[in-house]
Order: structure tokens, then C-alpha cells, then sequence
């Protein structure tokens, strides 16, 4: 029997790392997120690092 990988994509939010439930599943742009809040808060940390990155 094939073991379940702990980083897959459908296990764990993709910004704050929680559990997720099958009927809880916010999918956007190919990743899984726990709700809309933290699909938010993730856009804006990678414009704010990629802002970052192009400054210097």
C-alpha cells in the first residue's frame, strides 16, 4: 500500500500549514487553501517578496 506524502497538496493549507477538511478546500491557482482570508494573505506576501526582490 502506497504511503500518503505529507506535502501534498490536498493535506495542509498552503499559507498557514492546517489540516484540511475535504469540505472545507479553497482552490486557487493550483494549491489549496483553508479560506479565501488566507489565499489573501498569501497573494499579498508573494507581491511584497517579489516587490522586494526586484528592488534590489
Amino acid at each position: 500500500m502506497a504511503k500518503k506524502d505529507d506535502n501534498d497538496v490536498s493535506n495542509k493549507c498552503n499559507a498557514c500549514k492546517k489540516a484540511l477538511k475535504r469540505v472545507k478546500r479553497y482552490y486557487r491557482n493550483n494549491f489549496y487553501y483553508c479560506n479565501k482570508n488566507c489565499f489573501e494573505k498569501k497573494r499579498e506576501a508573494d507581491l511584497a517578496a517579489a516587490a522586494e526582490a526586484a528592488e534590489k
